[in-house]
């Protein structure tokens, strides 16, 4: 993979081409994240000699693209972004590849001073605390975390109705570098059952809309965090599994399974990598950390104490609406029991879209069958009855509340169980 998107311009690798299109910058984001792959799979090389041989020869093969000259004199003209232009080397010297005279260019450029550069969102503060812990020659960590975490998508509860994919994004990514990939077990700035509640609240969004390579990202919440998985998660981690058997890899959210059907194999290879590379290495950092001791997702999703129909009332509501994810047909395979514990899901799901169509009766409808079955607790219940609340101040029916978001459905036609 790494050959294919960013070859062609190492002395090494003369014989191969880059992908057409794929610029300087995507090109550097792909080898950063090639290194944090490596870095996530460093704790599990154990398991399988072969997962330390294919580390250290990927490692090996991302030295000259990590310490390119395009690097380099990124890391020099542009001080204040010196951390984000050295990730993969900064984590290839964590794994005992070292370059001396690449950390005395580093150390320079930051030099200028640890808050030298621009304004950061809370979670990629997280992400250069993160870096300093991995390599502090020169910038000795201040040990904000606890005061970023606070200001973070892990110390703030999430708009479980609104929240966005970008909004996801953060949340996320705050709990990989914060954890250090899982590396370390960190005070969470709120309860873990409010944390995971938003995590699952965060999957009703991203199962919703095929977004495969979301879903994986959220789903690193559980092992990266240490937290036991619910059965949303352990049902999502399933249906990502069962879509990679089918496929091959993990497809990307812009892929189009009609259209690569209609390539022939080499077109095939290509096409995959150029829409599905990120989320084929979201679920390889998800299979990384659930191969960590103790962190791994039940075999099954758990069934519910006793079955009470509530996910086939909220299934006909959803029904009703004519429209169809990539959860549906894997959520139909549950046993009653099993759809019983995920509901809260399908829960979510419904008041989201109803959030996103205005429908003020749709969300009343179903918190009173969230009332009658006993699923009231949790972010998008307690939200969307906090929604009818301003809306009986304003006195306007669900017929006058504006359309305000794009549609939750997904545009790619993946199937859950595609034809080889």
């Amino acid at each position: 993979m790494v050959r294919t998107i960013v070859g062609g311009d190492s002395a090494n690798e003369d014989s191969v081409s880059p992908i057409k299109g794929i610029g300087g910058l995507l090109r550097e984001k792909v080898v950063a994240e090639t290194a944090m792959l490596l870095l996530c799979a460093e704790p599990i090389q154990s398991l399988d000699d072969r997962i330390q041989e294919r580390v250290a020869a990927l490692a090996t093969l991302l030295i000259p693209y990590a310490r390119h000259e395009d690097i380099l004199c990124a890391i020099c003209l542009d001080p204040g972004l010196a951390r984000d232009h050295s990730i993969a080397h900064i984590l290839l010297s964590h794994l005992g590849y070292p370059d001396r005279d690449v950390d005395k260019l580093l150390a320079q450029s930051l030099a200028m001073g640890a808050d030298f550069g621009p304004e950061r969102l809370p979670h990629r503060r997280l992400e250069q605390e993160w870096l300093t812990r991995l390599w502090s020659v020169g910038a000795p960590s201040k040990r904000r975390d606890s005061r970023l975490l606070a200001q973070s998508l892990l110390g703030r509860p999430m708009d479980a109705l609104g929240s966005t994919r970008l909004d996801i994004y953060a949340f996320t990514h705050a709990v990989m570098y914060a954890s250090d990939l899982g590396g370390r077990k960190i005070p969470l700035p709120r309860s873990s059952s409010a944390i995971a509640a938003d995590a699952d609240a965060a999957l009703a969004y991203s199962l919703d809309s095929n977004n495969f390579d979301l879903t994986a990202e959220v789903l690193l919440t559980w092992p990266m965090l240490g937290l036991a998985w619910s059965p949303a998660a352990a049902f999502a981690f399933r249906l990502l599994a069962g879509v990679e058997d089918n496929v091959g890899f993990l497809p990307g959210p812009t892929f189009d399974f009609t259209r690569y059907r209609t390539l022939t194999s080499d077109e095939q290879s290509r096409y995959g990598l150029v829409t599905s590379y990120h989320s084929a290495y979201a679920m390889g950092f998800l299979c990384a950390s659930a191969l960590r001791q103790g962190c791994g997702p039940p075999a099954a999703v758990p069934p519910a104490r006793r079955s009470r129909g509530v996910s086939t009332a909220l299934l006909r509501l959803l029904d009703v609406q004519g429209l169809t994810s990539c959860w549906r047909e894997q959520f139909g395979a549950l046993a009653p029991r099993q759809q019983d514990a995920v509901a809260r899901l399908v829960l979510t799901t419904l008041l989201r879209r109803a959030r996103t169509a205005g429908d003020l009766g749709l969300i009343r409808t179903a918190l009173e069958l969230a009332l009658a079955h006993d699923l009231i607790d949790g972010p998008a219940p307690m939200q969307a009855a906090a929604l009818l609340h301003r809306s009986q101040a304003l006195k306007v029916e669900s017929a006058l509340l504006p359309r305000t978001c794009a549609d939750t459905t997904g545009k790619n036609n993946i199937p859950s169980s595609p034809t080889r």
